[in-house]
């Protein structure tokens, strides 16, 4: 992921420095010296990039106080101390996955995480890390707390399952019920929008194969996806952008991924050369990355079936397909 970080000591430089030697798989942006610190985090919310703070907590929640506005898009917001002892998730601990970038970051450094969320701190089932991690939109986040504080009651709760031919991996976790046909019920997981008196989570089913030349900028990455989505609608069902993995620091991809509220996913050519179907073919990709076609193949190698063959424009590409759901983790 793209981590846009900010300092404001020597010592602070030397723990980025650290982040960027022990975390060789992100991509961290120190902020430059010639931008705001208000600018700065207004456009790391406006992108809903992950922003990391080394300095003292208190100013951290003044420059991000105008705004914080929405638990499911804030931006991820850590602060990490001048000494690298403790790495504090701030903000968006579930849905937008400040909690388990702090764990990393702190094993990184070899520094405390704090994590103040109750069901971290209880070790209960948290419902919207749930949704997150699976690739479900939570239709009301306010639903989010009537449930959470259930399971802190110790008390039962019920998810009914719409989709079928889905298995659930792993370990049912406890006071969890998990229903086909339950008529009461406290979450509920279907294919589509409805008014209910629970939490509601929707699958996100588009997957967007991407490939770019180098340093292809986000807004011109972004002008090219509106070209074929209206990025309302298109947040609400992406569930990921995909490509090789020599573009897996690539900035305005990452960038594109944290401003949809989704991830990036690569593979590698040999991945992305193994995936059966009929796709495509350039030679100059061939070329340069070492697989044909990296939009179409790179679309539907998570299990998805290819709706919309690549288009290209300006050095971008662009396939879609439809996840097919076969399983959920707990």
């Amino acid at each position: 992921m793209l981590i846009q970080v900010v300092y404001f000591t020597d010592n602070g430089n030397s723990i980025f420095d650290r982040l960027v030697t022990e975390c060789p798989e992100d991509l961290f942006v120190a902020k430059s010296k010639d931008q705001s610190l208000d600018d700065w985090v207004k456009s790391g919310f406006d992108t809903h990039l992950p922003i990391v703070f080394i300095c003292a907590t208190g100013i951290a929640v003044r420059a991000i106080s105008p705004y914080v506005e929405n638990k499911l898009t804030d931006s991820p917001v850590i602060v990490i101390d001048e000494l690298g002892q403790f790495v504090i998730s701030v903000l968006s601990g579930h849905v937008g996955g400040a909690n388990a970038l702090a764990e990393r970051l702190a094993k990184a450094l070899g520094a405390t995480p704090v994590i103040t969320t109750a069901t971290d701190l209880n070790n209960v089932f948290a419902i919207d890390s749930f949704a997150e991690k699976n690739g479900l939109r939570i239709l009301d986040k306010k639903q989010i707390k009537s449930v959470s504080a259930k399971l802190l009651r110790n008390e039962v709760i019920v998810i009914k399952n719409e989709l079928e031919n889905i298995v659930f991996e792993g370990q049912q976790p406890e006071n969890v019920i998990l229903s086909n046909d339950a008529n009461n019920y406290d979450v509920l997981i279907t294919n589509e929008e409805r008014d209910e008196d629970c939490l509601v989570l929707i699958p996100r089913k588009l997957i967007l194969g991407m490939g770019c030349k180098k340093d292809k900028p986000f807004e011109e990455l972004l002008d090219f996806v509106s070209k074929h989505y209206a990025i309302d609608d298109l947040r609400k069902d992406i569930y990921a952008i995909t490509s090789i993995d020599v573009k897996a620091k690539e900035k305005g991809l990452l960038t594109l991924a944290a401003f949809l509220d989704t991830w990036l996913i690569t593979f590698s050519a040999e991945e992305l050369e193994k995936v059966p179907g009929d796709f495509s073919t350039s030679d100059f990709v061939k070329k340069t990355v070492g697989v044909d076609n990296v939009s179409e193949r790179s679309a539907v190698i998570l299990g998805a079936t290819l709706t919309k063959e690549k288009c290209a424009e300006n050095g971008m590409t662009l396939a879609e397909a439809v996840r097919n759901i076969r399983s959920f983790v707990w």
